[in-house]
């Protein structure tokens, strides 16, 4: 871990964007590609919920479950995003 737990999640999923327009991949896989993005944000969201320790001095248990929820649906939006475009590429 280089950054240190859903940071390092967040970089790769970027990186997976990022090599994907570079193989021209996205044109072929669009909206699966969308999910992707949105699923990076989730991560990056949960991230800012349990890495800044001012906000969980203040907040308590509240950023507990703000990390959680936004954690858990990301995994949801990276697997959806991950079959629906392996089913687009199949089908192509």
């Amino acid at each position: 871990m280089i950054f240190g737990g859903l940071l390092d999640v967040v970089v790769v999923v970027f990186l997976v964007l990022v090599f994907a327009e570079y193989i021209k991949l996205r044109a072929k896989v669009d909206k699966p590609m969308k999910f992707l993005a949105g699923s990076a944000l989730l991560f990056l969201l949960a991230w800012s919920f349990g890495g800044l320790s001012v906000f969980t001095t203040y907040a308590g248990s509240a950023a507990m479950y703000g990390t959680q929820l936004f954690e858990i649906l990301g995994w949801i939006l990276l697997l959806v995003a991950a079959l629906w475009g392996t089913l687009e590429l199949i089908k192509k």
